[in-house]
């Protein structure tokens, strides 16, 4: 039994220290708990755990070997995913450079902001771009098809370890993404401020870009 459950322990630390470090799916989570809201947020964590599965089982059937053999399939969702993020980059930035170009709005009271998150906060919307975001990065599915053969130990059935491995990294991304939803929900109502709000837009619209320009040059 320790012989089936270390390498799966191992696994997990591994994707661990892999979501410690902070990317675009880590900046998603925090700017749609602090400025849209709780119901877009687990839709974003729940969208994520959604592509990192699909990554996983695409792994297991092969899928992401063969994008990862095809120069020009890799390129394809290498470049889409880059897109999708200076997308979403140019679209915060320019919310942002609006806001500061106009007065400065008197803070909402508690009950509009209460409005505004029933009418705009969407657990689609959050699930969308979470989804969208991790699997249109390419590296998710390398990571597993490189990885998955260390961790599987001989004498065990391929498919199955790796069925194993795959709810192990799905439930890893689900409680550390979690956490991050959290902890950033609980300081909503310190970041609830409209100037704050663009500012934070502002950051993560650059952190996107980095990214998108990371990502095609890799």
């Amino acid at each position: 039994m320790l012989s089936f459950l270390m390498p799966i322990l191992a696994f997990g630390a591994a994707w661990g220290l892999i979501l410690l470090t902070p990317g675009t799916e880590t900046a998603l989570i925090i700017r749609l708990s602090l400025s849209v809201g709780h119901r877009a947020a687990i839709g974003a964590v729940a969208g994520i755990v959604t592509g990192v599965g699909l990554w996983g089982f695409g792994t297991i059937f092969g899928v992401s070997a063969i994008i990862s053999a095809s120069k020009t399939a890799f390129t394809v969702i290498q470049w889409a995913g880059a897109l999708y993020l200076l997308y979403l980059s140019l679209r915060l930035i320019w919310q942002s450079v609006k806001g500061f170009s106009k007065k400065e709005a008197e803070p909402l009271s508690e009950e509009q902001s209460e409005s505004d998150i029933k009418t705009s906060d969407s657990f689609n919307a959050g699930f969308r771009r979470g989804s969208l975001t991790t699997l249109l990065n390419p590296l998710v599915g390398v990571f597993d098809m490189t990885a998955f053969p260390h961790f599987i130990p001989v004498g065990q059935n391929a498919v199955t370890y790796s069925f194993a491995l795959v709810v192990t990294q799905m439930v890893t991304t689900l409680f550390w993404y979690s956490i991050v939803a959290g902890m950033a929900l609980s300081l909503g109502r310190f970041f609830a401020n409209p100037k704050i709000i663009r500012i934070l837009d502002m950051i993560t619209g650059i952190f996107f870009l980095f990214f998108a320009a990371k990502l095609v040059l890799i």
